[in-house]
Protein backbone atom coordinates (compact mmCIF):
# COMPACT_ATOMS: atom_id res chain seq x y z
CA UNK A 1 0.00 0.00 0.00
CA UNK A 2 2.62 2.53 0.83
CA UNK A 3 4.47 1.59 -2.51
CA UNK A 4 1.71 3.48 -4.34
CA UNK A 5 2.81 7.09 -1.99
CA UNK A 6 6.25 6.43 -2.63
CA UNK A 7 6.32 5.75 -6.13
CA UNK A 8 3.54 9.12 -6.40
CA UNK A 9 5.85 11.04 -4.43
CA UNK A 10 8.64 10.00 -6.63
CA UNK A 11 6.89 10.74 -9.69
CA UNK A 12 5.64 13.95 -8.45
CA UNK A 13 9.39 14.96 -7.87
CA UNK A 14 10.42 14.21 -11.11
CA UNK A 15 8.14 16.02 -12.90
CA UNK A 16 8.37 19.19 -10.37
CA UNK A 17 11.64 19.32 -11.83
CA UNK A 18 11.10 18.80 -15.09
CA UNK A 19 8.60 21.40 -14.65
CA UNK A 20 10.90 23.88 -13.00
CA UNK A 21 13.03 22.87 -15.53
CA UNK A 22 11.22 23.80 -18.66
CA UNK A 23 9.92 26.96 -16.94
CA UNK A 24 13.78 28.53 -16.35
CA UNK A 25 14.92 27.13 -19.59
CA UNK A 26 11.65 28.79 -21.79
CA UNK A 27 9.78 31.23 -20.08
CA UNK A 28 12.19 32.62 -17.51
CA UNK A 29 14.02 34.43 -19.77
CA UNK A 30 10.99 36.26 -21.54
CA UNK A 31 9.74 37.06 -18.06
CA UNK A 32 12.96 38.86 -17.81
CA UNK A 33 13.64 40.29 -20.97
CA UNK A 34 9.65 41.78 -19.65
CA UNK A 35 10.62 43.06 -16.61
CA UNK A 36 13.58 44.51 -18.32
CA UNK A 37 11.35 46.36 -20.56
CA UNK A 38 9.07 47.48 -18.46
CA UNK A 39 11.24 48.53 -15.52
CA UNK A 40 13.92 50.42 -17.66
CA UNK A 41 15.66 51.75 -14.30
CA UNK A 42 16.11 48.24 -13.38
CA UNK A 43 17.49 46.58 -16.80
CA UNK A 44 20.90 46.20 -15.60
CA UNK A 45 20.18 43.60 -13.36
CA UNK A 46 18.26 41.12 -15.91
CA UNK A 47 21.64 38.77 -16.33
CA UNK A 48 22.42 38.96 -13.26
CA UNK A 49 19.23 37.73 -11.64
CA UNK A 50 18.98 35.41 -14.18
CA UNK A 51 22.58 33.94 -13.20
CA UNK A 52 21.94 34.04 -9.43
CA UNK A 53 18.21 32.10 -10.02
CA UNK A 54 20.39 29.56 -12.37
CA UNK A 55 23.32 28.90 -10.00
CA UNK A 56 20.84 28.80 -7.39
CA UNK A 57 19.04 25.94 -9.41
CA UNK A 58 22.36 23.80 -8.90
CA UNK A 59 21.68 22.90 -4.77
CA UNK A 60 17.81 22.85 -5.46
CA UNK A 61 18.50 19.99 -8.30
CA UNK A 62 20.58 18.16 -5.94
CA UNK A 63 18.31 18.32 -3.14
CA UNK A 64 15.78 16.92 -5.50
CA UNK A 65 17.59 14.51 -6.88
CA UNK A 66 18.67 13.15 -3.04
CA UNK A 67 14.50 12.92 -2.51
CA UNK A 68 14.10 10.87 -5.37
CA UNK A 69 16.92 8.70 -4.22
CA UNK A 70 15.16 8.87 -0.75
CA UNK A 71 12.22 7.46 -2.31
CA UNK A 72 14.28 4.35 -4.68
CA UNK A 73 15.55 3.23 -1.30
CA UNK A 74 12.35 3.09 0.39
CA UNK A 75 11.02 1.34 -2.67
CA UNK A 76 13.75 -1.07 -2.28
CA UNK A 77 13.05 -1.70 1.20
CA UNK A 78 15.59 -0.16 2.59
CA UNK A 79 14.65 3.20 4.36
CA UNK A 80 16.34 2.98 7.44
CA UNK A 81 19.69 2.84 6.01
CA UNK A 82 23.33 4.85 6.47
CA UNK A 83 22.51 6.49 2.51
CA UNK A 84 19.21 7.47 3.27
CA UNK A 85 20.89 9.69 6.65
CA UNK A 86 23.49 10.72 4.28
CA UNK A 87 20.85 12.16 1.44
CA UNK A 88 19.13 13.69 4.02
CA UNK A 89 21.84 15.69 5.39
CA UNK A 90 23.03 16.16 2.01
CA UNK A 91 19.37 17.53 1.04
CA UNK A 92 19.67 19.76 4.64
CA UNK A 93 23.13 21.52 3.11
CA UNK A 94 21.70 22.38 -0.20
CA UNK A 95 18.54 23.87 0.94
CA UNK A 96 20.64 25.99 3.76
CA UNK A 97 22.89 26.91 0.70
CA UNK A 98 20.02 28.29 -1.57
CA UNK A 99 18.25 29.70 1.86
CA UNK A 100 21.79 31.94 2.75
CA UNK A 101 21.76 32.91 -0.98
CA UNK A 102 18.32 34.07 -1.20
CA UNK A 103 19.06 36.35 2.01
CA UNK A 104 22.28 37.57 0.52
CA UNK A 105 20.16 38.16 -2.80
CA UNK A 106 17.93 40.53 -1.33
CA UNK A 107 20.09 42.13 0.82
CA UNK A 108 22.06 42.93 -2.44
CA UNK A 109 19.04 44.20 -3.99
CA UNK A 110 18.16 46.16 -1.17
CA UNK A 111 21.13 47.66 -0.80
CA UNK A 112 21.30 48.43 -4.55
CA UNK A 113 18.09 50.85 -3.68
CA UNK A 114 15.60 48.77 -5.64
CA UNK A 115 11.92 49.59 -5.16
CA UNK A 116 10.20 46.87 -5.93
CA UNK A 117 8.59 45.10 -2.85
CA UNK A 118 8.23 41.94 -4.92
CA UNK A 119 11.92 41.03 -5.00
CA UNK A 120 12.07 41.33 -1.80
CA UNK A 121 8.62 39.02 -1.31
CA UNK A 122 10.29 36.45 -3.01
CA UNK A 123 13.73 36.89 -1.64
CA UNK A 124 12.13 36.36 1.68
CA UNK A 125 9.49 33.70 0.57
CA UNK A 126 12.42 31.19 -0.78
CA UNK A 127 14.68 32.08 2.14
CA UNK A 128 12.32 31.20 4.41
CA UNK A 129 11.11 28.02 2.52
CA UNK A 130 14.50 26.78 1.87
CA UNK A 131 15.26 26.91 5.67
CA UNK A 132 12.67 25.18 6.84
CA UNK A 133 13.18 22.50 4.47
CA UNK A 134 16.39 22.34 5.87
CA UNK A 135 15.56 22.34 9.28
CA UNK A 136 13.34 19.29 8.49
CA UNK A 137 16.40 17.29 6.34
CA UNK A 138 18.03 18.17 9.93
CA UNK A 139 14.96 16.59 11.98
CA UNK A 140 14.51 13.85 9.76
CA UNK A 141 18.22 13.10 9.81
CA UNK A 142 18.38 12.36 13.37
CA UNK A 143 15.15 10.73 13.36
CA UNK A 144 16.41 8.04 11.07
CA UNK A 145 19.71 7.90 13.22
CA UNK A 146 17.87 6.87 16.18
CA UNK A 147 15.87 4.45 14.17
CA UNK A 148 19.15 2.96 12.85
CA UNK A 149 20.72 2.61 15.97
CA UNK A 150 17.34 0.97 17.45
CA UNK A 151 17.44 -1.65 14.74
CA UNK A 152 21.10 -2.48 15.28
CA UNK A 153 20.03 -2.89 19.15
CA UNK A 154 17.22 -5.17 18.07
CA UNK A 155 18.79 -7.49 15.59
CA UNK A 156 21.68 -7.99 18.20
CA UNK A 157 19.10 -8.94 21.22
CA UNK A 158 17.59 -11.53 18.85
Amino acid sequence: MHTRYVRFLRAVLVLFGAGLAAFAVFLLPHFAELAARHYTELSYLKIPILIFVYLSAVPFYVALHEGVQICGSILDSEPFSVRNRTAFRRAGICALTVSVWYLAGTLTVLGLGVERPIIYVVGVLVTCCALIFSLLCAVLDQLLARAIELREENELTV
